[in-house]
């Protein structure tokens, strides 16, 4: 009987390495004709070792510049870097749909969400029950409450940072600027979201680790992307007991919590009804469990991704003193024609120079710029290479975003000119793809992008009106990591006050 047992567990170990080598031999020979870093037509060791590192969209931009716009990145990855052809592989009318990467982004193991969920017609159907919370129909006074938040930043800065010497020991005027937007940004969505906010910038602390937190789940949450026997693991009962609860006293288990003692607040007998994104969920026909689950994606989507593209633009701004006095320029003449205390999102817009900063410094640097990868079910020829289905198909988008044949020869500087002395022809292009970061023209298209820009242009208007802007180190100014978001660590800015040649 031990015999037998023995000779099958042998025969069952070598008909598995069998298949696992059969399977890897297969994964080669598909994708062997197309070119890319030693063993990536083997393993995922290439992918697995640079995401670990924090440093991954260098390593494809290295790859793509040796080997060109369409590269094998592992046995049954490609890496696409050409504008033209992300645009068609994201069009609507595409055959292409989200590839099993995105389920390691699923934030209930038990259904997905906006951010995780993969087919085509399942995404349309749940998009279409969000879009009116996140177009703000039948919220009154969305940008009202916005400016409470922007009000409050400005405050923030100017009385607690430049005026009472600092925080955090770090001298008069000196802030870690990374963490203050992040205390900016979650304000806000909070308090778009859910008619009040977490209170932030009033603590002046991440007053329950809930955002050191998320950014720790950012590196977990990408391995399991790209490793589905370790999606398969975290997400089992096994596990169960470990994931963050609502009970818990911080982190992500606190966050959890805080918001379903808000959705909670809207069912029942004596439910609250605010004209908020939280109530356009509650009214769209999801059932409670997901509201909960979308209302999470709300903040996290709308926080980090702003609060990257918020630091990204104080960080090119202050390193390109012509560009920081050329907007100050233009927002000091703006003094007098638009409204106060805070800037409206509509004057906004019409100051060129401003909306042509940030359109840069999201071209040079995109907040959301993963492997957002796609898959199809039928064949396809990418760069005029033949791609077999089921390929993941990933993007390089700071390759992309470089892209000197869209961007001009000096794609690789940050020159918010290019945006105002281009040509219709070449704004288009240019639009088109730095609008990829986004996702625009796709199906998948960020639905926060209208309140992004909102918050973005009030408050770069804001603070470069009332505050001049150094970076403490130039020679080390900030450090970051990419986990599919960036995160900005270090990021030691002096403030100062100015004021406006104008007067404000």
């Amino acid at each position: 009987m031990a015999f037998l047992i023995a000779s099958i567990a042998i025969v069952a170990i070598g008909a598995s390495i069998v298949w696992s080598l059969a399977t890897r031999i297969r994964n080669w020979y598909r994708l062997r004709h197309i070119p890319g870093p030693p063993g990536a037509g083997w393993t995922k060791f290439f992918l697995v070792r640079h995401q670990f590192s924090g440093k991954l969209p260098q390593h494809l931009r290295n790859v793509a510049q040796k080997h060109g716009p369409i590269a094998r990145i592992a046995p049954n990855w490609v890496l696409v870097s050409s504008p033209p052809e992300m645009r068609r592989i994201w069009s609507i009318r595409s055959a292409y749909r989200r590839s099993s990467w995105y389920a390691g982004f699923r934030i209930d193991p038990n259904r997905d969400s906006i951010i995780s969920m993969v087919g085509n017609k399942s995404h349309l159907r749940l998009r279409s029950r969000l879009v009116p919370a996140y177009q703000a129909r039948g919220i009154t006074d969305q940008e009202e409450v916005l400016d409470g938040q922007v009000g409050r930043f400005v405050d923030f800065l100017g009385e607690r940072v430049v005026d009472k010497g600092g925080m955090d020991g770090k001298g008069r005027g000196v802030f870690e600027m990374g963490r203050g937007f992040s205390y900016f940004t979650q304000d806000a969505i909070s308090a778009v979201a859910f008619g009040r906010s977490f209170g932030y910038l009033e603590k002046g602390e991440d007053w329950f680790g809930a955002i050191a937190a998320l950014e720790g789940m950012l590196l977990p949450c990408s391995m399991m992307g790209l490793l589905p026997g370790l999606l398969a693991v975290v997400t089992s009962p096994l596990c169960k007991p470990l994931m963050p609860k609502k009970t818990d006293q911080g982190g992500v288990g606190r966050l959890l919590g805080v918001i379903g003692e808000r959705v909670s607040e809207r069912y029942g007998e004596k439910r609250v009804r605010n004209m908020d994104v939280l109530q356009v969920l509650v009214e769209s026909g999801l059932s409670r469990e997901e509201v909960e689950s979308e209302a999470l994606v709300h903040l996290l989507g709308g926080t980090d991704t702003t609060a990257t593209a918020l630091r990204n633009a104080v960080f090119f701004l202050s390193t390109c003193p012509k560009a920081y006095r050329k907007l100050q320029d233009e927002i000091d003449g703006a003094v007098g024609r638009v409204t106060r205390p805070v800037i409206a999102d509509a004057e906004c817009t019409q100051l060129r120079f401003l909306q042509a900063c940030i359109q840069e410094s999201i071209r040079c640097w995109p907040p959301l710029s993963g492997f957002q990868a796609k898959v199809s079910d039928v064949d396809d020829v990418i760069c005029g290479v033949k791609v077999p289905a089921g390929t993941n198909i990933a993007f390089g988008f700071f390759e992309i975003m470089r892209d000197k044949g869209v961007f001009g020869d000096n794609a690789e500087v940050y020159d918010p000119m290019r945006w105002l002395e281009a040509g219709p022809e070449q704004l288009k292009e240019m639009e088109a793809t730095q609008g990829l970061a986004f996702a625009a023209g796709s199906r998948w298209e960020c639905l926060g992008r209208r309140l992004a820009n909102m918050e973005m242009g009030k408050v770069i208007f804001e603070l470069s009106l009332r505050f001049d802007f150094v970076m403490l180190d130039p020679v080390s100014p900030l450090k970051w990591e990419h986990q599919g978001f960036t995160v900005n660590k270090d990021m030691n800015v002096v403030i100062t006050k100015r004021e406006p040649k104008e007067g404000i």
